[in-house]
């Protein structure tokens, strides 16, 4: 009876021997790549040497024993709540076709009688699943790929949600069509059926080949340029990006941050960078576009194995990301001969992190890591820069942590040495010491590292994260998450009207949900539905940010003495608040002129004349600033910002002080920028927000040059 059994054994406690590997556990694309993986070569190999024909017979048989090993998978995900329908869809759409193409394949040998027909058809498969997608991998910029054997990469991890797409049922209709042709191909002339047969599969795939592109199968270059439409040069740039999502203005402002960042680190790294030598930057209208055509999503990246330097980012993370990016692009000069990077990607990212060092706004890259004792041991950092260390932590500190050390190999060595062993991924070697004896004189530098409280917070937030593969249910995406990740995407798509409909739908599904029913109160303000903004609130509703809203709304529809109530009943949860969004909500409320200007300026995008801005306390100005450059009021902006330059500074204030010498310098308001330089540089600084301080220096020099070279 065990003996009858055991076929059917096997594969259910290999299943069960994956549940503790993680996404492999998941029963999802990865768990059923694998099983494409085996039983495309399984099946291939056993038609390839069968005896009889019954190949088809063979590939079910084949199957039932994959679904026999994801068995303990799908009841995992299932008990686990874990199981989604896309997981379903893929252990369907990507093992059941590579099965019967391996079948085919090894059938094929057989028919034609070819010696060794087991190594010609293995040879075929590696050339398929290895061979196929090396040449798409240094032939397109695009970061997801669709193969016959193993079916579907969608993109960077860090995007977890994964779906079933068109594109994808497109390109496993192609694999059912060789399915079609190599199955009839031995016998093709045998009747007029066959013939037919085999002329619908060759001209299907012709078609099919000729649509690939259209289809979502492959993103070339010359496509990508074509879908994003404007182009943009600049000495070392040409700037791709959609003319729809981008004013002449910002495409002016990106592209001379473009070149500043170029100099910069062309500067910091020593690079002699050919006169002939454009790099291709392509500016997505937002992440959804993005994730269309290349495949990544909130992931920015750049492609270093290609020959043409490229980058590749979204309108919405332009700001945080550009500099990084141009890292890696800029580092392809002295990267390795095989992919122009470094063999370790801890190097490769530290690189980018340890120059651009965007990971906190508050705190240096050096106090993010000081404050988590104790500090890495030269092992730990041995194993976070190789491939597998560095992506099983959280990305946030991975980066973090690889970033704070090639920073402190930049600030302490040369760069020539530093570059030497990026190349060859042995800093023992570049450096003529010990890797121990370099992370402990980091280990020094992290302890001389001066810290307070805001420091430690931000430090515990990022070292509490989890990476992709520590999450229970890494692509399970509840209906919440989708219809906001729907309403997000129609915002960015600046389809204003949907996205309010959208928001509506999550709000009437889930009503209790505090951050949804927050957003549709916003929304209704927004649109000057102020009644029923302050209806669907409650003294129930424990938000407190929602009993804000509460009190503007009863504001706006006249009721100025409940909105006092409101208003009364909650300052002292205000007052005890340690929320940063609350710090100043009081005071742009402090009487009823305040009042009426924030939530003129908030709801209405209504700003005050000159006169009316006199009025107003340091907060309402501030933030009229603030939403005035956020909006290219240049004019606006100007105004605010010299009837500012007598204020007394707060570092509170530090991201619109930022924001308003980066537009000034970059309009061309250089001495008006210098003044807010020296108005700033006044204030006792945190040493983040020094280093940003710094930054707009450098900006301005930048810009004051590149127009003394214009006139």
């Amino acid at each position: 009876m065990l003996k009858k059994a055991l076929p059917y054994l096997i594969p259910v406690l290999l299943g069960i021997a994956l549940l503790p590997v993680p996404l492999l556990r998941d029963f999802h694309f990865e768990s059923a790549a694998l099983a494409a993986v085996i039983g495309c070569f399984w099946a291939s190999l056993r038609a390839a040497k069968a005896v009889s024909d019954k190949d088809f017979f063979h590939s079910l048989n084949v199957l039932g024993f994959l679904y026999l090993g994801g068995l303990p998978l799908f009841i995992t995900s299932l008990v686990t709540g874990c199981l989604t329908f896309d997981g379903f869809g893929f252990w369907i759409f990507i093992p059941l076709p590579s099965v019967f193409l391996g079948t085919a394949i090894g059938r094929l040998f057989r028919s034609f009688k070819f010696p060794f027909p087991g190594l010609f058809t293995v040879g075929v498969l590696l050339f398929c699943g290895v061979g196929v997608w090396l040449i798409e991998f240094f032939s397109f910029p695009q970061v997801y790929f669709y193969n016959h054997i193993w079916g579907i990469w969608p993109g960077p991890i860090y995007d977890e949600a994964v779906q079933l797409s068109g594109s994808f049922l497109y390109f496993r209709w192609i694999t059912f069509l060789w399915i079609v042709l190599l199955w009839v191909v031995p016998n093709w002339s045998q009747n007029l059926q066959t013939k037919l047969i085999t002329g619908f599969a060759l001209i299907s795939l012709l078609f099919s080949y000729l649509n690939l592109d259209e289809a979502g199968i492959i993103s070339p270059r010359a496509s990508i340029k074509a879908q994003l439409g404007a182009v943009h040069q600049t000495k070392h740039f040409d700037l791709y990006f959609d003319e729809n999502f981008y004013s002449p203005e910002e495409i002016r402002y990106w592209a001379a941050k473009h070149e500043f960042y170029f100099r910069e680190i062309n500067n910091l790294l020593n690079i002699e960078w050919p006169n002939d030598r454009k790099i291709e930057s392509f500016l997505y209208a937002h992440a959804w576009q993005k994730k269309k055509i290349t495949g990544a999503k909130f992931t920015s990246y750049v492609p270093i194995w290609l020959e043409q330097d490229q980058l590749h980012v979204a309108k919405q993370q332009l700001e945080g990301v550009l500099k990084h990016e141009m890292v890696h692009v800029l580092s392809k000069q002295f990267g390795n001969d095989l992919f122009n990077g470094s063999r370790s990607i801890g190097l490769i990212e530290g690189l980018a992190e340890g120059i651009a060092k965007d990971a906190s706004t508050q705190s240096t890259l050096h106090q993010i890591v000081a404050g988590e004792k104790p500090f890495p041991s030269s092992e730990d950092m041995q194993s976070a820069l190789s491939f597998s260390g560095f992506y099983s932590s959280a990305g946030a500190i991975s980066y973090t942590t690889a970033g704070s050390f090639v920073a402190y190999l930049l600030s302490n060595y040369s760069v020539d040495t530093f570059k030497k062993g990026y190349a060859s991924a042995d800093l023992a070697s570049a450096y003529d010491t010990s890797f121990s004896a370099l992370v402990n004189s980091w280990h020094q530098t992290l302890d001389s590292t001066a810290l307070d409280s805001v420091d430690q917070q931000v430090s515990e937030f990022i070292f509490a994260q989890r990476s992709l593969f520590e999450k229970n249910c890494p692509h399970s995406i509840s209906k919440e998450m989708r219809l906001w990740d729907e309403y997000r995407f129609l915002l960015a798509d600046r389809d204003t009207s949907s996205a309010y409909q959208k928001l509506d739908d999550l709000y009437r599904l889930f009503p209790q949900n505090d951050l949804v029913k927050d957003a549709w109160v916003r929304a209704q303000l927004m649109q000057g539905n102020y009644e029923q903004a302050s209806d669907a609130i409650t003294p129930k509703d424990t938000l407190l940010a929602l009993q804000v809203l509460k009190a503007d709304a009863l504001f706006l529809t006249g009721q100025v003495q409940k909105a006092d109530s409101v208003l009364d009943h909650i300052s002292p949860k205000i007052q005890q608040s340690e929320a940063r969004n609350f710090r100043f909500t009081l005071q742009l409320r402090a009487d009823s002129v305040q009042w009426k200007h924030h939530v003129q300026r908030r709801y209405q995008n209504i700003f005050p004349d000159s006169s009316a801005f006199v009025e107003l306390n340091l907060p309402n100005r501030m933030l009229s600033l603030n939403k005035v450059l956020m909006e290219n009021r240049k004019s606006l902006s100007l105004l605010y910002a010299r009837q500012l330059l007598d204020h007394n500074p707060d570092s509170h204030w530090f991201n619109i002080y930022e924001a308003t010498v980066d537009w000034l310098a970059f309009w061309g308001a250089f001495d008006l920028a210098e003044q807010w330089i020296d108005l700033v540089d006044e204030e006792n600084l945190r040493l983040r927000y020094k280093e940003r301080l710094e930054k707009q220096r450098k900006w301005l020099r930048f810009l004051k040059a590149e127009s003394t070279v214009a006139d």
